[in-house]
This record gives structure tokens, sequence and C-alpha cells, in this order.
């Protein structure tokens, strides 16, 4: 048996195999691992898993997603989930929003992360991996955050055409929200990647990333304690013009945020509903739930959503001394179990 390589992407083809014992033992034998903030500045790649693949990726190719490629059925012959063998194949597709690549992944034999996530979440992303640029780099990661009690729950090592590359789930979807961490260290990845990959308005760039989760104050003491900042703020979210599904609404959060990356990290606690929080919450449970995008043009994004067939669910609202902010979700979650947010920010 052999494995395929697709020479656009090395992650497309991930086969998970133990860490290196050795390489983790000498780098914490050596020095005292510390957490790497820089690490963490930028989400390199989310994986995103779906029950059917074809039905969620038309459909966001229809909403403007153009920078797709289809990897077809992919062969993961030695995975391994929290130590064990686990052996899976899948049917998967690569695609972009700026820089930031999106790997959707239908499991269809084995692939035990991705099968629970399923069973206990339905659709949705699963997991926010950043790149580092050694292997170095990557040992003292994993090692710092398993002296914190963070275990990883899926390992990959693979031969690229500059070297070998590994990736690593790490245990933090309990305690952090339902965010699973990754760490990539690829020596085959283009650097500096375009912003921009020719995808229609006004998926150009994600503008920040959210979680629904039960107490966000718990979730800001999760990532403290594993020696991240603390977050910038928890705001009480009471917005003007505020419309739920085509009527006024009452929905009021609490907003944590974290604004030490490329991209915001969004926090979601819900006060009173009902509300798209309450309705995700409901069906999924604690998790991701949606993509940021700003746009310049509020009511031409909300017209061209609206006639790809992603019509607004929710809307607020608010003023700054520059102007009057909005904020419009998109009904996207029912292809794939991710929204999407369109903001205008005139601040």
């Amino acid at each position: 048996m052999h494995r395929v390589h697709l020479l656009r992407w090395p992650l497309g083809l991930v086969v998970f195999l133990p860490l290196a014992a050795g390489a983790l033992g000498e780098a914490s034998a050596t020095d005292e691992p510390t957490l790497n903030q820089d690490v963490f500045h930028h989400v390199s790649q989310v994986v995103w898993v779906v029950k059917d693949l074809d039905r969620v990726v038309s459909y966001w190719e229809h909403l403007g997603v153009r920078d797709i490629h289809r990897d077809g059925v992919v062969h993961y012959r030695n995975l391994t989930y929290r130590g064990k063998p686990d052996p899976a194949t899948v049917k998967q597709v690569t695609g972009h929003i700026g820089s930031l690549e999106i790997k959707w992944i239908e499991p269809v034999r084995g692939g035990r992360f991705w099968r629970a996530g399923l069973l206990a979440h339905g659709d949705g992303i699963r997991v926010l991996s950043y790149e580092v640029e050694s292997q170095k780099e990557f040992d003292e990661q994993v090692a710092y955050l398993r002296q914190k009690g963070v275990g990883v729950v899926v390992e990959d090592n693979w031969e690229g055409q500059k070297g070998r590359g590994r990736a690593a789930y790490l245990d933090t979807a309990d305690g952090g929200g339902g965010n699973t961490l990754g760490l990539i260290y690829n020596p085959d990845r283009e650097r500096n990647p375009l912003e921009s990959v020719g995808n229609d308005y006004p998926l150009g760039k994600v503008d920040h990333f959210a979680w629904v989760v039960n107490d966000v104050r718990k979730v800001d003491a999760y990532y403290t304690n594993l020696g991240f900042k603390p977050f910038a703020s928890i705001d009480h979210a009471k917005m003007q013009d505020r419309i739920y599904r085509g009527e006024p609404g009452t929905y009021e959060m609490w907003l944590g945020w974290d604004r030490t990356g490329a991209a915001p990290r969004e926090w979601v606690q819900q006060i009173t509903g009902p509300d798209i929080y309450v309705e995700y919450g409901k069906k999924h449970g604690e998790g991701f739930h949606h993509l940021g995008l700003s746009v310049t043009d509020m009511d031409a994004a909300i017209e061209k959503m609206t006639a790809r067939g992603a019509p607004p669910s929710q809307s607020a609202a608010w003023n700054t001394a520059k102007g009057k902010g909005r904020a419009v979700y998109v009904d996207t979650e029912p292809y794939g179990g991710v929204t999407l947010e369109l903001i205008y920010n005139p601040s």
C-alpha cells in the first residue's frame, strides 16, 4: 500500500502517527518549555467536519468560495486517536477564505475524532490550527501544554518534499468552550499566502472567529491558566435595532474578546433570547458558531448573500463617534453548522 501525495497541500493527506517520544523528551529535558504566544497569533487552517460533503461544499461554492480543490477520497492509513491506531477513509475538499485554509472532511470509515464530533455536535468546525516554524518549536509547544495537563488527541507525521511534517490536535475542547487547538509544522507550506484568492464579495477575508459557550468567564480562566493572556474584555452586549428571524429581538449576550491574534476571537454566552445562539446551543452544544467578515457596503452584501441562498437570520446595530455600526448574520448554518456574520464597523 502507498500514500497518495497531493502537491497542493500535504495536510490534505495527513497520516497520523505517534509523536516521537524522544524528541519531546529532549525538548523538555534541556529547557523548560514555555508558551509561545506568537505561535497562536494567526489561524492557518480550520477542520470542518460534515455528514454530507457534496451538499455542503456545493452550497458554499454557490455562496462565492471559488478557491476549492476536491481532493477526493483520502486514506489516513496510520491515523491515531489518543495513542491508539485509528485508520480512516474520508472524502475531503480544500478551500480558502482569504489566507484561511478550510479542510472539509466527511468520514467514510474510521476516524474516531471526526465521527465522535459529528455524533455529539453535528456538522461544524472542530479544530483551529496554528503553524510553527520548526520541529523544535512544535515539540516545545506540545511539551508545554502537556505539562499544563493538555494531552494530544490526534497525531500526525508525514514525509513532505522538504522534510517531515507534523500535526497535533490538542485536548482543549472540554475546558475551552468546544475549541480544539491544533498545531502544524509543514515544511512544504507556501509562506506569505495571499489575503485574497478570488472569492466573490464579501468572502474576501475572515475578520474574527466566534464560539457559543455556557460560561464565558470559565473559558477565560481556562486559557489564562494555560498561559494565554486574559480576555481583553467581557462585554454585556445589548445593542440597538435588534432583529431575530424578521421580528424585533430582545436578546442579550456576554461577549468575551481575545484580541491577541491577527483576527479577534469572540466567546458568546447568551443571557436572554430567543436568538441564533440559543438555536445553536440546542442543536450543537458548546462549539464554533460563526466566521466574521468585514464589509464596506452592508446593504449590497446582504442583497448578494440573500440572492445566493443565505438570507439574514439576525441583526443589530451600535453607534460610535465615527458612525453607526451593523452586524448581520446570514443563515448558512443549515449547510455545515457554521454561520457567517457580516460586519460594518466605521470605527
